[in-house]
This record gives C-alpha cells, structure tokens and sequence, in this order.
C-alpha cells in the first residue's frame, strides 16, 4: 500500500471518528436518550458521581480486551485505539435539547445519520477504529454475518442491559427512551446503505 493510500485511509478514518462524535451530541442533545454504545456509560454516570466520558473510556477498553481475545493477537493498530478513545471519551459531554417532542426526533434523526455515516468511514478506511466498531467488525469477521447485521445485535444487546439497569436503580427507564431503541435498530441499517453509496 501507497504512502498516499495510506494517509486517504486515515484521513477518512479520522473524518469518520469526528462524524461519530458529532452523531452521538445530536442524539444526546434530543434529550430522547443516548446511543446504544453510550447508553451503559450514561446511565452509571446518572447513578455514581463519575462522568459519563469516564465510563465510555472504561467500556471502549473492555471492547478492545475483547477484539484482541477475537483476534487472538493485540497489534499496533490496536494500541493505537487507546488514545483515540482517550480524546473520544473526553469529548462526550451530554446535553440536553429538552424541546417539543418533534424537535427532538429532528435532532435524533440528524444524528443517526452522521453517526452512521462516521462508522461507515471508519470500517470503509480499514484502518484502526474505535473498540466497539473495531469489536463488531471482528464478530462479523468471525462469524461471517454482515456487518451491518452484527452492529444491530451489538446495540441492540447494550440498549436492553442499560435498560435492565435504569430499572434496577431508578425503577423506571432513566437515560434510556425511545431514542435509544430507534438508534440500535437503525444505524446498523444505516451503514449498510451508506457503505453501499460509498464503496
């Protein structure tokens, strides 16, 4: 591979990575709950005093331990993730848009795009990625299902243990709404026309 490939590839990798970040403050900002990847880490910084970005980070290192274990090997490019997430997580501060309810949607919608668009860029790039994209990427590889297919699973399964967990501490759906569910059902899809657009 080229000198020049190689800084497109990581230019589109860092565009998708700055999509994501801008996708998940549009889907947070809707105040209709956070994406599915987020949605553990927002929901423990709405019970313990630890910021939700701390918790992203935390989780991210459990999805690379985990990518590594798929792959049976920690490489280069993995190592390289931790500062990447490192500055991901430390931008993730959470707002609120708290407006009528299709406001919100608007907002929820804007931000499924461009986050499914970001990730798109990341897996299209095929360079490094963020742990959990990089994660689902090595469950499709080893599994043999489409990527998209996986990503849907893969937050569909963290939006029903951020639910369980709303309910245990809060008793009722804290953090987590209809937003959340709409995310882990659509941005896999997402990705898979945008990929299709795109490659």
């Amino acid at each position: 591979m080229s000198f020049q490939s190689v800084c497109k590839r990581y230019c589109l990798f860092l565009t998708g990575v700055i999509l994501c970040a801008t996708g998940i403050a549009f889907i947070t900002r809707a105040g209709l709950g956070t994406s599915p990847v987020s949605g553990l880490p927002f929901v423990l910084s709405l019970v313990t005093p630890v910021s939700m970005g701390f918790f992203t980070f935390l989780f991210n290192m459990i999805f690379l331990i985990c990518e590594a274990l798929l792959r049976k090997r920690f490489s280069v490019e993995q190592a390289l993730q931790i500062p990447i997430t490192f500055f991901f997580s430390f931008c993730i501060i959470p707002t609120r848009f708290g407006g009528p309810w299709g406001d919100s949607f608007v907002y929820l919608v804007i931000g499924c795009i461009i986050m499914s668009l970001g990730i798109s860029f990341e897996v299209i790039a095929d360079v490094i990625m963020l742990p959990a994209e990089a994660f689902v990427r090595a469950l499709a590889k080893k599994t043999g299902f489409i990527f998209g297919n996986v990503k849907v699973g893969f937050d569909s399964t963290l939006t029903i243990l951020a639910m369980i967990l709303a309910l245990i501490c809060f008793h009722k759906l804290n953090g987590v709404r209809e937003g959340t569910l709409i995310n882990a059902l659509v941005v896999g899809q997402l990705v898979k026309q945008w990929r299709r657009c795109i490659e």
